[in-house]
């Protein structure tokens, strides 16, 4: 591979490595209760992380969100699944 091919696919990762990210991003801002989550290599949840307080209790319908969420992004991006196999999404605090 050349060093223009090479600069090609670093630019092409980098640009669906920011597509993710806003992805989820937008995930932890839809669902308030979301503090991470973890994505097995055959991209199902394999931990869900949430914040708790009296009278919630997170549900099988937010993990179900979660899931859909990523497989649109999947259908959407399929360049994405690589880079979403066996990683932990977090919340950033700020």
């Amino acid at each position: 591979m050349n060093h223009c091919e090479q600069c090609l696919g670093e630019a092409r990762r980098e640009h669906t490595e920011a597509i993710v990210a806003r992805h989820v991003n937008e995930l932890f801002q839809r669902l308030p209760m979301l503090s991470g989550f973890w994505l097995r290599p055959d991209l199902e949840v394999a931990e869900l992380s949430v914040f708790t307080w009296p009278g919630y209790t997170a549900g099988q319908d937010l993990y179900q969100e979660v899931m859909q969420s990523l497989v649109e992004l999947a259908e959407e991006r399929p360049e994405a699944v690589q880079l979403m196999r066996g990683r932990t999404f977090a919340r950033a605090l700020h």
